[in-house]
């Protein structure tokens, strides 16, 4: 399906802009974006997988350690489910004998499910042993969900990692290493999948052009500013201080 996005052989991808054919009663968005874009990693070598999943992870976050060289095994396992709490994709990673596990939640247009959804998954879903070598993800186009459930109660302690959408984008368009080939394909279509959906790198300002300068005689709304030196100073009446005046509250002047 990727391909048939990127290649405008179906306009399938609309649904995921908001857009209804006012038959299906319900789209599950966040779903089919995690399997049509994740699904396919899935299938690519372990030390692929691996590349991605700890550059997206160490990302603005360069003190994410893990263990050297390339990932040996690695399995992607799409929303399992353990004490009735179902996140979106765990991720293991082994390099030998040494582990990492990835607990991922993915959004698109929806909100958290209940404001604690993201803590259940840390606390409820991995058992004590497996929050001891993990890290969890949050993906979304907006992440302030996620600072949100950091402001009321931290219990990751460093290992909640907030991602948007768009530093995926940027993890793809910069991957390095021996690995990438093994991601190019993939990857490349993901980013074209990616901009289909609106979610575009910044290109700069090259496409705009400079602006027409006015010339000089041209007449324009502010003149500039010359002082009061034309002025011309108003001639004022005798004043006669015999003459009694006031003035009304309507503002007449009576004699």
């Amino acid at each position: 399906m990727l391909h048939a996005i990127t290649h405008g052989k179906t306009r399938l991808y609309r649904r995921y802009l908001g857009h209804r054919d006012g038959i299906e009663k319900r789209v599950s968005e966040e779903d089919e974006i995690t399997a049509l874009i994740m699904g396919p990693l899935a299938f690519l070598p372990a030390s692929a997988i691996g590349a991605f999943w700890t550059a997206l992870a160490r990302w603005n976050s360069p003190e994410i350690e893990f263990p050297g060289g390339a990932v040996t095994h690695a399995e992607m396992r799409f929303w399992p489910r353990a004490n009735r709490i179902e996140p979106d994709l765990r991720v293991e990673l082994f390099w030998g004998q040494e582990k990492r596990l990835l607990l991922v939640e993915f959004k698109w247009q929806a909100p958290l499910s209940g404001e604690n959804q993201l803590h259940k998954q840390w606390q409820d879903y991995l058992s004590h042993e497996e929050r001891e070598h993990a890290l969890h993800l949050f993906i979304a186009p907006d992440t302030s969900e996620g600072s949100n459930a950091l402001s009321r109660n931290d219990v990751w302690k460093g290992r909640l990692l907030l991602r948007s959408w768009f530093d995926v984008l940027n993890v793809l368009r910069h991957l390095a290493g021996p690995e990438v080939p093994s991601l190019r394909c993939w990857s490349s279509e993901v980013i074209r999948c990616l901009e289909k959906l609106g979610i575009r790198p910044f290109r700069g300002f090259k496409h705009l052009s400079a602006p027409e300068v006015v010339p000089q005689k041209a007449e324009v709304f502010w003149r500039g500013f010359d002082g009061f030196a034309h002025l011309v100073a108003p001639e004022l009446p005798p004043l006669n201080v015999s003459q009694q005046a006031f003035f009304s509250m309507a503002g007449g002047h009576c004699g």
